[in-house]
């Protein structure tokens, strides 16, 4: 049973239940709870800022609430584990919420959804914790790790780079946009501007294509949404796609596409002229290609929709294109600053197990090439096991695949491929101050013509 969700902390308790004990991802189960509680612009937000900032320290809140505990804290009752986290997380780093406040309002949601009992104990926890309160509250400056996943974080990415990573997760993501190839996008920046004053918009240092914005509202509403001159697309995925280089008049394959966000992107770039196939397991997700094909008034009729198992074969495709994009299904790791629920439920045996999972795949999809053909692999994830490995395994299994060390986005010098052949990205891509992509990984081959 969920608490009534009659305010901010209320709808932030129910979604933290729903994450820990339904596995929900934390954005669609905040736009239900949202939905159903019709909150102000500012109560919505509050929640929102409880949710995402409980889930990034979890760990932290955890310990600090079990100081307070005679039980082991995983028999809780999972409300009330949710509630005491997210009060926690008010106390130590909301500056501008009353400590009383967080504590009355937290206890009766408790005793609103469960009683007197676990209320009394909410009660007695909470206010030792606010006796702890820091004297100048402040918003956490890093993400904060389980235990089981430190060690993976640490083999995956040298210092710097997971500093960078880490503290940029710790903050909320802006809202990115990807502009359509030809449109001026300094010119919409400035539509933008004019038409949400309140909003920050800028141009991403890192992506040609990218808007990045910030209290925009709903990207539906701003101008251009409905002549389909922008698409809402992550920086990295936008780079992924770049990578692949397809050029005007060729055949390409968008495999794992999911939504098709990177294929719509790739449709764009071969023109009339060209051929894309998307592929992806679940074909309830490839229904919605279509719809966004029209909005962006590429056509509907431009992609070709297979559902495809690309584990056990390719479908009776053959090798008849000129690229292949395979955006693997991985741990997401490196969207943690987006998706924080993911460190709730990591294993660190996830990423040997996904990493079979992709070989499967890119092995398949080698298949899919013409002589010559490119084949770009990419995860979502900065992990050792998902990336490198992987990319090597390939190699020895077929030989003829050719690692290429250049990016064709030769006019961003950041693009820089490691000395490993992965081309990494992240918030060190990222100007002064400025936002970042999430970690990916991409490796790119051309497979090798025969000889004459």
């Amino acid at each position: 049973m969920s608490a009534p969700a009659t305010s901010s902390r209320a709808v932030a308790v129910n979604v933290l239940l729903r994450v820990a004990e339904q596995g929900a991802f934390a954005s669609r189960a905040l736009d239900g709870e949202l939905a159903r509680a019709r909150l102000s612009e500012r109560d919505a937000g509050l929640a929102t800022e409880i949710v995402y900032g409980t889930l990034r320290v979890l760990p932290e809140l955890d310990a600090a609430i079990a100081v307070h505990l005679r039980r082991d804290p995983e028999s809780m009752d999972p409300l009330l584990r949710a509630a005491l986290r997210t009060a926690c997380y008010q106390i130590r780093h909301l500056s501008r919420v009353p400590p009383h406040a967080v504590v009355n309002d937290t206890v009766s949601i408790v005793r609103a959804a469960r009683g007197s009992g676990l209320s009394g104990l909410a009660n007695a926890v909470l206010r030792k914790l606010a006796l702890a309160r820091p004297a100048e509250p402040e918003q956490p400056r890093r993400i904060v790790l389980p235990k089981a996943a430190e060690g993976v974080f640490e083999r995956a990415l040298d210092r710097d780079r997971r500093t960078a990573w880490l503290d940029q997760a710790a903050s909320s993501p802006p809202l990115s946009l990807r502009v359509r190839l030809g449109e001026d996008r300094a010119v919409l920046a400035a539509e933008l501007r004019e038409a949400r004053p309140s909003a920050v918009v800028r141009e991403s240092d890192v992506s040609p294509l990218a808007l990045l914005l910030s209290r925009a509202g709903d990207p539906r509403a701003l101008p251009g949404y409905a002549e389909g001159r922008f698409t809402v697309q992550d920086e990295g995925a936008q780079i992924v796609a770049l990578c692949l280089g397809a050029q005007p008049g060729e055949a390409v394959a968008d495999l794992c596409a999911g939504h098709g966000g990177k294929t719509t992107l790739l449709c764009e770039a071969v023109g009339p002229a060209g051929e894309v196939l998307a592929v992806d397991l679940d074909e309830r997700k490839l229904e919605r290609i279509p719809q966004e094909l029209a909005r962006l008034q590429l056509g509907a009729e431009r992609v070709q929709c297979r559902a495809i198992d690309l584990t056990v074969g390719q479908g009776g495709l053959g090798a008849r294109f000129d690229r292949v994009l395979v955006d693997a299904p991985c741990t997401g790791l490196g969207t943690i600053g987006r998706r924080p629920e993911l460190l709730l439920r990591f294993d660190p045996a996830d990423p040997s197990r996904l990493a079979e999972l992709q070989f499967s795949i890119v092995r398949q999809a080698v298949r899919l090439l013409r002589p010559g053909g490119v084949l770009v692999y990419a995860v979502c994830s900065p992990t050792r096991e998902e990336g490198p490995e992987v990319a090597a395994r390939l190699e020895a299994a077929v030989p003829t695949l050719v690692r290429e060390r250049e990016t064709p986005l030769a006019g961003l010098p950041a693009l820089r491929i490691d000395p490993d052949g992965v081309l990494r990205l992240g918030p060190w891509l990222a100007g002064e101050g400025g936002d970042s992509p999430d970690v990916y990984q991409v490796v790119t081959w051309r497979l090798s013509k025969p000889s004459a």
